[in-house]
């Protein structure tokens, strides 16, 4: 297609949308040296998670850096001290009726084990909830 002066009209490209007003609030940047396989496990997490590369190191930057300021706790250590805590309550109250037996010993673990991981859960998300300001505080 030729205009009237013999040349090829210029098509502008597509307009590219908008950008959301967070993004547009946007005006620092960070940036750093990453070797390929660093480039490359980074990249390969941002695809996995459906992400562009800047997004996902956004948001795994902020998670970090929010999370630094709670209260870290070893879930699995956690779990494990409440399953302990379990054992011996329930070894106390069985053991003050008359000796243990072995069957006894491996449900008490049993149970144990099956509940710790639940335990652990609750005692993180009652002291978060705790922990939270009100919504009425600034």
């Amino acid at each position: 297609m030729t205009s009237t002066n013999g040349k090829t009209p210029v098509v502008a490209p597509f307009a590219a949308p908008a950008v959301p007003t967070s993004e547009s609030n946007r005006t620092k940047s960070i940036a750093t040296r990453l070797t390929e396989a660093e480039f490359a496990e980074i990249e390969s997490a941002a695809a996995s998670a459906g992400k562009k590369v800047a997004e996902w190191l956004r948001e795994a930057a902020l998670a970090q850096a929010r999370t630094a300021r709670e209260e870290k706790t070893d879930t699995v250590l956690l779990a494990e001290l409440l399953a302990l805590r379990s054992m011996v309550v329930n070894l106390f109250a069985v053991a003050s009726k008359g000796p243990l037996s072995e069957e006894t010993l491996r449900r008490i673990s049993t149970y144990a084990d099956a509940i710790k991981d639940q335990k652990a859960e609750e005692l993180l998300a009652r002291k978060r909830s705790q922990s939270a300001p009100e919504s009425g505080e600034k």
